[in-house]
């Protein structure tokens, strides 16, 4: 049977200090909050309030970013919006989201 090698402290402290450094960074980097990827040019009338919801002169475009499948979710979120806002819903469109970290499935991360 070989024999087991002894750990020296040193070498202990350091693999200890590397790993928890490592599981911090990322634990941050899993729950930093995502950048808007939204950027209205300036002057055009529009803001970008959050990664979903883009208000300006010419309306309300709701930043829907799954596919529609035949589920009606761009119709939903719309009609959601147009009843939160008390606006019509010929004001409302709906535009597909651009790939950006804001509309990652976080749902691994969420508390439950």
């Amino acid at each position: 049977m070989p024999k087991l090698r002894t750990i020296a402290r040193r070498s202990f402290l350091i693999g200890s200090v590397a790993v928890t450094g490592g599981v911090a960074f990322g634990a941050w980097q899993a729950l930093r909050t995502p950048a808007n990827p939204l950027h209205p040019a300036p002057g055009s009338g529009r803001a970008a309030l959050n990664p979903w919801l883009v208000i300006g002169r010419d309306g309300i475009t709701v930043i829907v970013p799954r596919a529609e499948m035949g589920q009606g979710v761009q119709t939903t979120l719309a009609a959601l919006v147009a009843e939160e806002l008390d606006a019509d819903l010929a004001q409302i469109s709906v535009a597909h989201g651009p790939p950006a970290q804001a509309y990652f499935n976080g749902a691994l991360f969420a508390d439950r």
